[in-house]
């Protein structure tokens, strides 16, 4: 075996095993054969063709062997939630929007007339666009105009860093999510309301309605003082304003059946640490300005680099032991039957 051929059967390892046993040896002699006599290395065009063929190979490999895991199905109605989420993060921006305009435009003063509310304007129609589809079942375009909110996004924080360099960073976790929305998407195979059916659909929508509702009251009473203890007051509006729609959208999920509710739950736990990281980043970033990088700095935005993975990991771990005691469970049962 000459230096040439172990550099490309090295270069073949990105090709999924079974792609290897069935094809290798062809690959090697179609490569060797083209290879100009005396040549030690593969040539830049053979490696990166290679590369790219492997990967995409391997990409699709993986994607195959998650059919049937319920992955993708949770998948599915994880980036539907958290579109809502973003849809409904912007529908209360306009509303204070709203409110504010009609005491005039404080937009003005900075040279930016309509941002306030073009802004929240253009991300509601886009992540409402993005539900709209989901819920249809219309997948590639779920998935492209997710990746059009994505840009939606962008925009708005390119656009508030010249005006508000501080709004700009808080909208950083916003564009974090719409980048993982169009993520879940794409990774998904199935509809959500085939996922969800009709009764998981109904609860989703009468969470909206909820949050819509409590939306609509906390605008209304946003300057009138409560009658009775305004802290018992505010916990018991924490209360309904946050738990009633995220009540709503887990009896959703807990529709899916066993298999796939515990992955929406994996997956649901994962976004929620990567919009964490990305606000506490915020944070991290601005102190970086005022007092520059130090070691602990540092080793604060690593570990919350690393929080998502250690979450998805072990979540994974343990819906995996949960699933094989289950599974022992059973095996039980019948042997005793």
């Amino acid at each position: 075996m000459t230096t040439l051929e172990v550099r490309y059967r090295r270069l073949l390892r990105i090709y999924p095993s079974g792609h290897r046993a069935a094809y290798e040896e062809e690959m090697v002699g179609v490569l060797m054969s083209g290879a100009e006599p005396g040549r030690r290395f593969p040539s830049p065009a053979d490696a990166l063709d290679l590369l790219r063929a492997g990967l995409t190979a391997r990409l699709g490999h993986s994607l195959h062997t998650q059919r049937g895991t319920g992955w993708r199905a949770a998948a599915a109605v994880t980036g539907l939630f958290v579109a809502l989420a973003l849809a409904g993060g912007a529908v209360s921006r306009l509303a204070a929007g709203l409110l504010l305009w009609g005491r005039g435009d404080p937009m003005r003063a900075l040279g930016a007339d309509g941002l306030m509310l073009a802004d929240p304007a253009a991300r509601t129609t886009i992540w409402l666009l993005v539900v709209t589809a989901a819920v249809l079942g219309l997948r590639r375009a779920t998935v492209a105009l997710a990746a059009v909110g994505v840009l939606v996004q962008a925009g708005a924080m390119l656009l508030w860093s010249a005006i508000q360099p501080g709004f700009a960073m808080f909208l950083l976790w916003q564009l974090g999510l719409a980048v993982v929305v169009t993520g879940l998407f794409a990774f998904s195979d199935r509809p959500v309301r085939a996922v969800l059916s009709g009764r998981g659909l109904a609860l989703v929508a009468a969470g909206t309605m909820v949050a819509a509702a409590t939306e609509a009251i906390a605008r209304s009473r946003a300057q009138e003082r409560p009658w009775f203890d305004p802290r018992f007051f505010e916990l018991f509006w924490d209360l309904a304003y946050y738990g009633l729609p995220v009540l709503a959208l887990a009896a959703a999920a807990w529709t899916a059946g066993r298999r796939v509710r515990g992955r929406i739950a994996v997956l649901s736990a994962v976004v929620l640490m990567i919009a964490f990281v990305l606000q506490a980043l915020d944070q991290v970033v601005t102190e970086w300005r005022y007092s520059g990088p130090t070691v602990g700095g540092v080793l604060s935005a690593v570990v919350l680099f690393l929080l998502p993975f250690l979450v998805l990991g072990g979540g994974v771990l343990l819906l995996g032991l949960r699933e094989r005691l289950a599974g022992r469970g059973r095996g039980h049962v019948r042997a005793h039957e």
